[in-house]
């Protein structure tokens, strides 16, 4: 299998770390892309934004090694962000060449619009991804979307063991950031949120997404 994860910056792949680093712990592929650099990131007060896209895009290879993923950033501007046609064109791109059989990203309705564009430019890449005049040669085959879940959004949930190795990775990309952005957000509260996900689906600990439709088979088992 092969899994595609879109986000807006760096730091929004903690929701999905597990889920990656376990599939490519048992041999999957897995990419991270980011949209922007993050460069208007407020933590860093007065620093230049083209130094602080040069930070963040550090801690984006940084986790994708933790994860084992492979990774790429676009370039778009920070909080500039449409969901419109250039963002899903190349995010399109992408898809053609590296053909995943999943790609998950932010739910439609998050706060930031950043968050939200990125839904909107995935989703329409799904479809341009199919047309040999905007990609080159097409990815045609079938994309199962999955996005990070919402409770007012009215959608099945899809939830993914990760097991011990990808907590371990998960708490391990939390780590990182949690250090250096000093967030109040605790350790233990992250475990506590995938611990409780697990016991809703019967395992120990699991990510959970949202689907349009209920999985037609056993995805990300």
């Amino acid at each position: 299998m092969r899994l595609l994860a879109v986000f807006s910056h760096p730091d929004d792949e903690i929701g999905v770390a597990g889920t990656l680093a376990k599939h490519v712990r048992r041999g999957d592929a897995a990419m991270l892309l980011w949209l922007t650099r993050g460069e208007l990131a407020s933590q860093f007060g007065d620093t230049p934004p083209e130094e602080v896209g040069r930070v963040r895009e550090g801690h984006g290879r940084q986790v994708a090694e933790m994860i084992g993923a492979e990774y790429g950033f676009l370039g778009f501007p920070d909080s500039g962000l449409t969901g419109g046609r250039e963002e899903a064109l190349a995010i399109a791109r992408v898809v053609a060449d590296w053909k995943p059989d999943v790609v998950i990203t932010w739910n439609p309705h998050d706060v930031h619009p950043d968050h939200r564009a990125t839904y909107w430019a995935t989703l329409s890449a799904l479809k341009f991804c199919r047309i040999p005049k905007l990609v080159g040669r097409p990815h045609r085959e079938p994309v199962r979307l999955l996005h990070y879940y919402r409770s007012d959004i009215p959608r099945p949930a899809v939830y993914v063991d990760i097991g011990e190795e990808g907590q371990a990775v998960a708490e391990q990309v939390f780590g990182f950031y949690q250090g250096f952005y000093r967030w109040d957000y605790s350790l233990e509260a992250f475990r506590a949120s995938r611990l409780r996900w697990g016991a809703e689906a019967s395992v120990k600990f699991a990510e959970r997404f949202q689907a349009e439709a209920p999985l037609p088979h056993s995805y990300l088992g």
